[in-house]
């Protein structure tokens, strides 16, 4: 009987150390899963969403150790108050936001992304040959006042004729498809829009490329390669995550390099993009390659970033950079 007890008694302990076990493998296995986690909000039909769905219908971050789980937002506004609730934990935005971010006590940081930025589009009805003959013209902005391609195209304006763009012209600022539906009903002579939106326009002849905002940075003495949006995040979390961060980084690249290489590979990113026909789907995945950055981001290109953010901090204000003046330190993550 004596015997008996000690048994149960020992088989209890033997249960309870295995239900311990188990529990504990459990929460650190978890654990180790939420570690190995990365959030990331992206537009539901941006562009950026066309990489993120390549790494996961390829599984590139599982083969690399970590897990993207894709939050989609219906803004850019959206996109910033979730990284800044830390609901994601990176998003795609502009180096001139994380700057200003920096400058009021905000330690975001910045990874080139893509170089792609649009520029403006003319009807051919208007006889628009070049942007010296804007003067007189109704043209639609997309994005507000101190959207950056419009600040970087006054900028250029100014310097090469000596005037003031939005003093000799007229604008209506707009959501690109708004713009690109009114300057098909010819309401407006040219627009200055995003690039996606650019590439629908010309696949009509009805339209034609008048300058990228890319040929504007040139013009301007800027060095090739200065970056428009990118891999944005908190430095903090940043620091406690950078092997993760490190690899989902490596993982994007991996991403860009088929995109730029294969041909193949876009007929998986084809479903994410929204193109109703080839002519369209091959200027939007020409467009695209032309924005996949070339290597580091270097010295020259980040100095060059620094002179552009004073150029425009001159045309646009406390309304674009708050009290800021200059770059703020760390705006550019090291990798």
């Amino acid at each position: 009987m004596i015997i008996k007890i000690m048994c149960n008694n020992s088989n209890k302990k033997i249960k309870k150390f295995y239900l311990f076990l188990y529990f504990s493998l459990f929460f650190v296995f978890h654990s180790f899963l939420e570690a190995k986690n990365i959030k990331i909000g992206s537009l539901q039909y941006g562009s950026v969403n066309w990489e993120l769905k390549l790494i996961k219908d390829l599984e590139l971050d599982k083969k690399n150790g970590f897990n993207i789980e894709i939050v989609e937002l219906a803004s850019k506004n959206a996109a910033a108050v979730a990284l800044q609730g830390g609901a994601v934990d990176l998003i795609v935005t502009d180096w001139f936001w994380v700057s200003r971010q920096r400058s009021e006590g905000r330690e975001f940081a910045f990874v080139p992304h893509s170089m792609s930025a649009g520029g403006l589009i003319a009807s051919i009805d208007s006889k628009i040959e070049d942007e010296g003959d804007l003067e007189g013209k109704k043209i639609g902005i997309a994005g507000g006042q101190v959207d950056k391609g419009w600040l970087i195209f006054r900028a250029y304006y100014k310097k090469e004729y000596g005037k003031e763009l939005k003093d000799v012209s007229r604008q209506i600022f707009g959501a690109p498809p708004l713009l690109n539906k009114k300057i098909e009903q010819n309401s407006f002579d040219a627009i200055l829009t995003y690039w996606p939106y650019q590439a629908k326009l010309l696949t009509n002849k009805k339209f034609t490329k008048v300058i990228n905002i890319t040929d504007i940075l040139k013009k301007l003495d800027l060095p090739t390669g200065i970056p428009v949006i990118g891999w944005v995040f908190k430095e903090e979390w940043a620091i406690k995550q950078k092997s993760l961060l490190n690899d989902f980084l490596s993982t994007s690249d991996q991403a860009k390099k088929l995109m730029l290489t294969s041909d193949d590979v876009w007929e998986k990113v084809r479903p994410h993009m929204n193109a109703k026909n080839d002519k369209l789907f091959l200027k939007l995945r020409d467009i695209y390659r032309e924005g996949i950055p070339e290597g580091e981001f270097s010295t020259e290109q980040i100095n060059g970033s620094k002179k552009l953010y004073s150029i425009l901090s001159d045309v646009g204000g406390k309304e674009l950079v708050g009290k800021a003046k200059s770059l703020s330190p760390g705006t550019f993550w090291t990798r």
